[in-house]
């Protein structure tokens, strides 16, 4: 599984990091622009990224828009990655916006329980 964390929280997107380095590689990224500019050389080169973990709120560009973004690249391609959101929000609007208007795949809330995380990978055939 290749898999990229976009998060401006860099502890953050390390100790998300340590868990799914070991299912394969993974690349991160402090924005969303950062992201998609990864995303697009991924795809470039043959090796999109089976994974990519958003946060919701970040400087330069946020999840929101990657996202958007992502979801156009992805019809462009034919294809669809599996997006989920990382927030610390947890209230039932944050999460009915990240699915309903997003179109993620699944949110994860910070701080996360790695148990939870690896199931989430599991139910999407991703390890």
């Amino acid at each position: 599984m290749r898999s990229i964390i976009v998060d401006d929280d860099e502890m953050g997107r390390m100790m998300l990091a340590t868990l799914l380095e070991e299912f394969g590689p993974c690349d991160q990224a402090e924005n969303g622009l950062a992201a998609l500019d990864l995303v697009d050389r991924a795809a470039a080169a043959g090796s999109p990224y089976d994974l990519i973990c958003l946060d919701i709120v970040m400087p330069v560009m946020d999840g929101t828009e990657a996202l958007r973004q992502i979801r156009e690249r992805d019809q462009q391609r034919g294809n669809r990655t599996r997006v989920f959101m990382i927030s610390a929000c947890n209230s039932p609007q944050d999460i009915e916006n990240a699915f309903f208007e997003g179109d993620c795949d699944d949110y994860v809330v910070k701080p996360f329980r790695r148990d939870a995380v690896t199931q989430m990978l599991t139910r999407y055939k991703l390890i």
